[in-house]
């Protein structure tokens, strides 16, 4: 099955990341000097922020797709369902939400006046809003972009995800840690090859959004 065009143009930028900022040839024995340490770190950062601006994207896009594809013919799909599900809940799609923001959030909604495309467009705009205050690439983060484009998250591999929540973590600790305050070296060949396999995990997300 065919990829997007959205996952042709991460994985091309991935490849330009690895080309500016890894060595070109990998050292057998990881003895790598500061420099080439720190381009590591920035590999991960920027490589961390195009992951996370992929995910957004394709998820906020079958939404979009699913949404403007039943205001053209009115026939459900398994996203516009999953949508007003998590809408209805409150969006809790994970453990981080607690049942009295839940209530809270129904409360403050305005009552719907018109018709059921209201809600339908209330729903998609509170998602869209969601993926805008998206950060990062956690398991947490993966179940509030997906959930509601009727992604089955037990589906997925979780080997990838447990790896792709170790990544945004390790994410953190090169974001918000000064250099001073850490010891643990960084190898380049290491974060080369966490982003391979974290590529080949994307690319089978990309597919099953592509079914839906």
């Amino acid at each position: 099955m065919k990829t997007s065009v959205r996952y042709k143009e991460l994985k091309v930028r991935l490849n330009e990341l690895r080309k500016y900022m890894l060595p070109n040839i990998f050292s057998d024995i990881g003895d790598y000097n500061e420099r080439l340490q720190d381009r590591a770190r920035g590999y991960r950062l920027l490589a961390h922020a195009e992951i996370e601006s992929f995910l957004e994207d394709i998820s906020r896009d079958a939404v979009t797709n699913a949404t403007d594809k039943w205001l053209q013919d009115k026939k459900p799909s398994v996203t516009l369902i999953s949508l007003l599900a998590c809408y209805h809940s409150g969006w809790s799609v994970s453990d981080e939400t607690r049942n009295n923001d839940i209530m809270q959030m129904a409360k403050s909604r305005n009552k719907v006046k018109q018709s059921t495309i209201e809600i339908v467009e209330k729903a998609k705009k509170q998602f869209i809003n969601k993926v805008k205050d998206n950060n990062g690439v956690k398991e947490s983060n993966l179940k509030t972009l997906f959930i509601p484009t009727g992604i089955d998250i037990e589906d997925l591999d979780q080997t990838w995800i447990t790896n792709l929540d170790t990544f945004g973590k390790n994410r953190g600790s090169i974001a918000h840690t000064s250099k001073k305050k850490t010891s643990t070296p960084i190898n380049p060949k290491d974060e080369f090859e966490t982003i391979t396999k974290l590529l080949a995990g994307l690319e089978g997300l990309d597919k099953i959004v592509l079914k839906i």
